[in-house]
């Protein structure tokens, strides 16, 4: 087949469009450093409830950055452990008794005021809401209340012999009482109290949760761009 020099301008022509339009992209995209920017579809939009299950995928993703549990699951070489989160474990007694120190100084998300000006970001210190054992007791109710259709129920009444603990005491500490059905190790009870936990003053039956104490924060939605 034979490449008339007309169809040589053309194809060289749209081969120049296209290098132009790549350049001008990175030119003029917009600035995303320091923000994490999650695209979906849009009759997929994702649910945000850290106690539920959800058909998309994302929404369980967001959960792990948006939240913190007593500990938190994480991935190394060596493979998953769970880490301290909004708490830290004191002592495994003889009897099953579970001792955690709760973390203080952790702030909800809810402690800055966040300021979206078209591609601009802008974060600073709000009013201080800081996490407490009320969050914890609030969260075990909201999840003893979901029943069978929260996982982390399922989870932690095969273990716990209520849902509630004892404390703090003067140290910040609360001790979980564990059933005396099994031998309770410690990588056992950080999974049992990986559950993500909200503040108090959260609603029951929210659609969707924001406000955690986890590394990211959600901003309002631009566009659609959330």
């Amino acid at each position: 087949m034979t490449i008339t020099p007309t169809q040589k301008y053309i194809i060289g022509g749209l081969a120049g469009l296209i290098v132009l339009l790549g350049v001008l992209w990175f030119v003029l995209r917009k600035d995303l450093s320091n923000q994490i920017v999650i695209p979906y579809i849009a009759h997929q939009k994702p649910q945000i409830d850290p106690h539920l299950p959800n058909a998309v995928p994302l929404s369980d993703k967001l959960d792990e950055v948006l939240f913190d549990g007593l500990f938190n699951i994480s991935a190394n070489p060596s493979g998953v452990v769970y880490e301290d989160g909004l708490g830290e474990l004191i002592e495994i007694t003889p009897t099953n008794e579970v001792v955690i120190r709760l973390k203080a100084g952790k702030k909800w998300h809810s402690s800055y005021a966040v300021k979206v000006d078209d591609d601009d970001v802008t974060i600073s210190e709000g009013s201080e809401a800081l996490f407490s054992a009320q969050d914890l007791n609030f969260t075990l109710r909201r999840i003893e209340q979901l029943g069978s259709l929260s996982p982390d129920y399922i989870l932690v009444s095969q273990a716990l012999k209520t849902f509630a603990f004892d404390g703090p005491d003067n140290n910040n500490e609360i001790r979980f009482r564990f059933k005396d059905d099994r031998i309770w190790t410690e990588a056992d009870i950080k999974e049992i109290l990986s559950f993500k936990i909200i503040p108090a003053n959260s609603s029951l039956t929210a659609q969707n949760y924001y406000n955690g104490s986890g590394p990211y924060l959600a901003t309002t939605p631009q566009a659609e761009v959330t």
